[in-house]
C-alpha cells in the first residue's frame, strides 16, 4: 500500500511537471522553453559530447555559486527552434523571444549562442555589460560542440567580468504534493519549488481543521526544481478532524515571496 501511495505521490510530481510546462511554454513548440524552465541549460540535439556539456553546466554552477543567475540555450539548427526557425541565427532576436517566453519563471540574464553569433536578455533591462563582454569573444563556430564550448567559454568570460549582477525581482512558486499519512506516525510533507536564485527559505504550516498545529522553517538553502522539499510531522494517533492541510511559503535571498500554496493531508487506510 505505501508503495502504491509512493507512486501515487511521484506521478502527482509527474503532472505538476506537466501544468507548469503547459501554462507557460504553450503550444509553440519551442524546445528550449520547455527545458529552461526547470533546468540552466539547453543544448542542440543530438547532444554535443558529454565532456563539452559538463564544462557548460560547470560554468553556470559557478554562476549560482556566486549568487548570480543565467540560463543559456546552445542553438545549431533551425530544428532546435522548433516552430520558430525563422529566429535562427538571429541570437538577439530569439533571446528577447524566449525570455519573454520564461518570463513568469524566470527574469534574469539569458544566453543565446548560435553559429551567427551571441545575444542576451535581461527582463528588458540594460545588458550593456554583458555585451561589452559578449562582444570580444570570437565567433562561436557552427557544430554543437563548438557552440556548447563557446557558451562554456562565454558564461566564464561574464563571470570573470561580474556582468551578471542581475537583481533578481522574481518570486518562487511553490507546489505541495498531496500527502498520504498514517496516524500515531511521522509523515514526510512534500514540495516542490521553483526558484529562479534556486536558493529559498519555507516555512510549512500544517493544519487540522482550521487549527494550526505545527509549524517548521527551514534556512536559505538550495532549490532546484529537480529535487523535492520536505518537512516532518508527527500525526496524532487520532487527529481531531478529517480536514488536514499543509500549506508553504517559500523566500528567496533577495526577500521575494511565494503566494502561500497548500497541499491536502490524507489518513492512508
Amino acid at each position: 500500500m505505501r508503495l502504491l501511495q509512493r507512486g501515487v505521490a511521484a506521478l502527482g510530481a509527474l503532472l505538476v511537471i506537466v501544468l507548469v510546462l503547459a501554462g507557460t511554454a504553450g503550444a509553440d513548440g519551442d524546445p528550449a522553453s520547455d527545458v529552461l524552465i526547470g533546468q540552466d541549460v539547453f543544448v542542440p540535439f543530438p547532444s554535443p559530447p558529454r565532456k563539452t556539456v559538463a564544462s557548460l553546466n560547470t560554468a553556470v554552477a559557478a554562476v549560482f555559486a556566486q549568487r548570480h543567475r543565467i540560463k543559456v540555450a546552445v542553438v545549431a539548427t533551425r530544428n532546435d527552434l522548433g516552430s520558430v526557425p525563422s529566429l535562427f541565427n538571429k541570437p538577439k532576436a530569439y533571446a528577447k523571444f524566449l525570455g519573454l517566453e520564461l518570463s513568469t519563471v524566470y527574469v534574469g540574464p539569458l544566453l543565446i549562442v548560435m553559429p551567427a553569433g551571441f545575444g542576451i536578455y535581461d527582463g528588458g533591462r540594460s545588458t550593456a555589460a554583458e555585451n561589452r563582454v559578449l562582444g570580444n569573444l570570437p565567433r562561436p563556430g557552427r557544430s554543437a560542440d563548438a557552440l556548447t564550448r563557446a557558451a562554456a567559454n562565454a558564461v566564464r568570460k561574464l563571470t570573470v567580468a561580474k556582468a551578471l549582477r542581475s537583481k533578481d525581482i522574481h518570486p518562487p512558486t511553490v507546489f505541495p504534493q498531496t500527502a498520504f499519512v498514517h496516524a500515531g506516525e511521522t509523515a514526510t510533507l512534500t514540495y516542490l519549488v521553483l526558484e529562479d536564485s534556486e536558493r529559498s527559505s519555507e516555512v510549512v504550516r500544517v493544519f487540522v481543521g482550521t487549527n494550526e498545529v505545527a509549524v517548521t522553517k527551514t534556512p536559505l538553502h538550495r532549490a532546484t526544481y529537480a529535487k523535492p522539499h520536505s518537512a516532518k510531522w508527527s500525526v496524532p494517533a487520532e487527529p481531531a478532524s478529517p480536514s488536514m492541510k499543509f500549506c508553504v511559503v517559500a523566500t528567496d535571498g533577495s526577500g521575494n515571496k511565494s503566494d502561500n500554496a497548500c497541499g491536502a493531508i490524507k489518513l492512508a487506510p
